[in-house]
């Protein structure tokens, strides 16, 4: 379990000196190339049964950054980039779902990166990154300069991102896909019961060729009851492009199977919140970013 400070626990999201877990090392820093402030939620936003004001929800502009312990600086740099759903903050969200120990048990060399979303609100926006072109390469050339300069990697080169979502996170990842830059090093796109719109753009991604060198693309959706139709339609719009997919049972399943490129579906008896916990560390164990 990652272990979390005093300041942490009583709601202060940013910490600038590396925290030694029993899993590696975790940092939470601001970043002016984070979603949030942005010109989109200027004047807060409004939700359905609630206002969330700009103020604190769209003033944090935290990432969490995790590098696993026995990580290998090399030529390039692998990074495992997720966006947390509603009411939730960057903190909150790598310990509810193990993120950490997830990462450091599937032993990928890569680091994680966890961008603050808006915080602690029912709101899927995804600011900078989900609006602003080249958003998610800035903020991805910000961290690997940072990396740098703290002497944790020395390359400035990325090579393979893995792109997770959980809940409400799905609006930005397929804004990443479409227009955030960096696309060509997407190797997975990981959809943790994340499938509630934008589903052009991942439709899009997936029926894409991969970059040279790179393995072919890869997107596994889990879904709970409730997504089961906007699955279907993602399914149709697939078979459009003529995208064939595969899709699972949850019981047997093997990791053999989770490691398939190509397109995977898999309806799943797990709660919302348990889908993360269960399922985050065998799909990134298997993914293109290998051990």
């Amino acid at each position: 379990m990652v272990v979390v400070c005093p300041l942490l626990a009583a709601g202060q999201t940013t910490q600038v000196t590396w925290q030694k877990t029993a899993h590696g090392e975790l940092m939470l820093r601001p970043f002016p190339t984070a979603p949030y402030p942005h010109s989109s939620r200027a004047d807060g936003f409004k939700g359905r049964t609630q206002t969330y004001p700009t103020n604190p929800h769209y003033t944090d502009s935290t990432v969490g950054i995790f590098i696993p312990a026995g990580y290998s600086d090399g030529e390039t740099v692998d990074y495992l980039v997720h966006f947390h759903g509603h009411n939730n903050h960057v903190s909150k969200a790598i310990d509810q779902y193990k993120l950490a120990e997830q990462i450091a048990a599937a032993k990928v060399n890569a680091i994680l990166i966890v961008p603050q979303g808006p915080m602690d609100a029912a709101d899927s926006g995804g600011g900078k990154l989900e609006l602003d072109v080249g958003g998610f390469e800035n903020l991805m050339a910000d961290v690997t300069a940072f990396l740098n300069a703290q002497r944790k990697i020395h390359t400035a080169k990325i090579g393979r991102i893995i792109l997770s979502t959980h809940s409400g996170g799905y609006k930005v990842t397929a804004a990443i896909l479409d227009h955030g830059g960096l696309a060509d090093r997407v190797t997975d796109v990981l959809l943790l019961d994340s499938s509630y719109g934008s589903l052009e753009w991942f439709a899009k991604w997936a029926a894409g060729n991969a970059a040279p060198g790179m393995p072919a693309r890869r997107l596994v959706s889990l879904y709970t009851q409730h997504l089961a139709a906007a699955n279907l339609e993602l399914m149709g719009r697939l078979e459009k492009a003529g995208v064939k997919y595969n899709e699972l049972d949850e019981v047997p399943l093997t990791d053999h199977e989770l490691s398939r490129r190509g397109v995977t579906f898999m309806a799943t008896t797990k709660a919302h919140d348990a889908v993360p916990v269960d399922y985050f560390g065998r799909l990134v164990k298997q993914s293109g970013i290998r051990p």
